[in-house]
């Protein structure tokens, strides 16, 4: 490092899409700022996360294609098969050139830079790199790790996670796949597609980011078509010559390895959080305020995965930046209103707007639900699978968000969250145009039912 003072006005540790949007955001009103990091350069979403899994998600999603080619008339379509090996040596190009773009930013910053693991003497002084830094605040945003549950642990060489994925070289015949969380449900679907056989299995009954019970059973009615799926259970796993066996009372299935995506935790165990005298849950976080992201009145800020909360990117950068300026100037920045936005890339995608969990709970809410089935573009492009349900306001006919699994529901969901933002009502949403043939009236249709609904009262 370039300087040779360690008197700091803000430290932030990891270099993560967090700890990266929270330098960002406190060099605009200083530069007396340190970024400390350990472990490999590029975030988790170009590294092991959003982009990778994208790249295989296309891929999957693009041979899937060849089933419905004989239905339009494309002859031939049964020679086409995948290649494993060169669709990952592809990930993991596609993937390298994003990450190279995070490590071209690192290089950039190397004068504000010190590569080391850091831990806490105090809540204003951070040991790294063998030496002592003061700060007067600091944001933690030390990202997440794969979680892996107690059964799986002693098979760890039959055991992949999203960390390992991508430098795979190949995939096996047979896995299995544990949590159907939205890392879960993407890559079981995906290894399916690419014509490995899946057994996918969740805890819950619930799947993905979803409270609709119907919804929820659309989901489950997709996947079925490509994987066996085990619900609301968790399995004895052992070892035998044929593989890793998994079993219940009453199912089995033998696999060449487990994918797990049981969710992840936060890496805070080495920053001696509990030596300050922190209260922390049982996965080491912090209590903190979610507004300001300020840890129990301590000079000390934490953002994205480290807060064990929603782990995805815009909420990381927003987090980020809201952490540095917060600590820089006493906690004024609180989190803008987006209505939140949650999106998995299944085939069909899956996604949800708002607070839906909410507004289920409470009686001045109406629903309207339309389904995919007949819906003309959907029924040309074979794709006539899906479901949307939103919800609004009983009275005022304002909307308060959707849960979607239909083609395109990416898009439709960034539509609702406008509306959410915008504060619209299911009126002024329906003054939009709505072209013809498009998916989105699938979503007018929905929009429709929905002020049908509040109409009756």
């Amino acid at each position: 490092m370039a300087r040779t003072y360690h008197e700091f006005d803000l430290i932030i540790i990891g270099a993560g899409t967090a700890g990266l949007s929270a330098l960002k955001e406190a060099k605009k009103y200083t530069d007396n700022v340190l970024l400390i990091h350990d472990g490999p350069i590029g975030t988790a979403c170009a590294r092991v996360g959003c982009m990778p899994s994208k790249s295989l998600i296309h891929a999957a999603k693009l041979y899937d294609t060849h089933k419905k080619m004989p239905d339009v008339g494309i002859v031939g379509s049964e020679l086409i098969k995948p290649d494993l090996p060169k669709i990952l040596k592809r990930v993991r190009e596609k993937r390298d050139y994003f990450v190279s773009h995070i490590e071209e930013e690192i290089e950039s910053l190397q004068d504000y830079m010190v590569r080391g693991t850091a831990r806490y003497e105090s809540p204003t002084t951070i040991r790294a790199d063998n030496r002592l830094f003061h700060t007067k605040s600091s944001v933690i945003a030390t990202g997440s790790y794969p979680y892996i549950p107690k059964q799986y642990e002693e098979f760890e060489s039959q055991l992949i996670t999203s960390d390992t994925l991508f430098e795979r070289r190949d995939l096996p015949k047979r896995m299995a796949v544990v949590g159907m969380g939205a890392i879960g449900l993407e890559m079981a679907q995906a290894f399916a597609m690419l014509g490995i056989d899946v057994t996918a299995i969740n805890r819950r009954k619930r799947v993905g980011v979803v409270s609709d019970s119907e919804i929820n059973k659309t989901i489950i009615e997709a996947l079925a078509e490509d994987m066996k799926i085990w619900l609301n259970t968790d399995p004895d796993v052992k070892q035998t010559p044929e593989g890793l066996l998994l079993h219940t009372k009453t199912q089995e299935a033998t696999v060449d390895a487990v994918f797990v995506a049981a969710g992840r935790k936060p890496s805070l165990n080495k920053l001696g959080l509990r030596r300050l005298g922190l209260s922390t849950n049982s996965n080491g976080v912090p209590s903190f305020n979610r507004y300001s992201m300020q840890v129990q009145g301590y000079p000390i800020y934490i953002a994205g995965d480290a807060t064990d909360e929603r782990a995805v990117l815009h909420e990381a950068v927003n987090e980020g930046e809201r952490a540095a300026y917060n600590a820089l100037h006493s906690g004024n920045k609180h989190a803008p209103h987006h209505g939140g936005l949650q999106i998995i890339f299944t085939k069909p995608v899956t996604a949800v707007v708002g607070d839906t969990e909410y507004a289920m709970r409470h009686d001045d809410v109406i629903t309207g639900e339309a389904d995919f089935q007949n819906q003309g573009r959907a029924k040309i492009e074979g794709e006539n699978f899906g479901k949307i349900r939103l919800f609004a306001d009983r009275k005022g006919g304002y909307l308060r968000g959707a849960e979607i699994m239909a083609p395109a529901a990416e898009h439709l969901a960034h539509f609702l969250s406008l509306g959410l933002v915008q504060h619209l009502t299911l009126k002024q949403i329906l003054k939009t145009p709505f072209y013809h043939p498009s998916l989105e009236e699938g979503l007018k249709s929905a929009l429709e039912n929905a002020l049908e609904n509040m109409e009756k009262g």
